[in-house]
């Protein structure tokens, strides 16, 4: 195993899956999927946070989950 530094989790999701495959691609080292199976960033910084939201405002960065 190898230590992260993790500031914050959120779900991702998006109107076009073509956008969320985009950004999936782009940020694969801070992908990861929760015990569900959904798609999860987990931001390092709340800066790294701002920026990814400002930089792709096609993803929704979701603070929580609905079952």
């Amino acid at each position: 195993y190898e230590p992260v530094s993790i500031y914050t989790a959120r779900w991702l999701d998006a109107e076009d899956p073509r956008k969320l495959e985009e950004f999936r691609k782009k940020a694969a080292d801070h992908l990861s999927e929760d015990g569900g199976g959904y798609l999860t960033y987990l931001a390092p910084t709340r800066v790294n946070l701002s920026l990814m939201q400002e930089r792709w405002p096609d993803i929704r960065f979701r603070e929580t989950r609905e079952h």
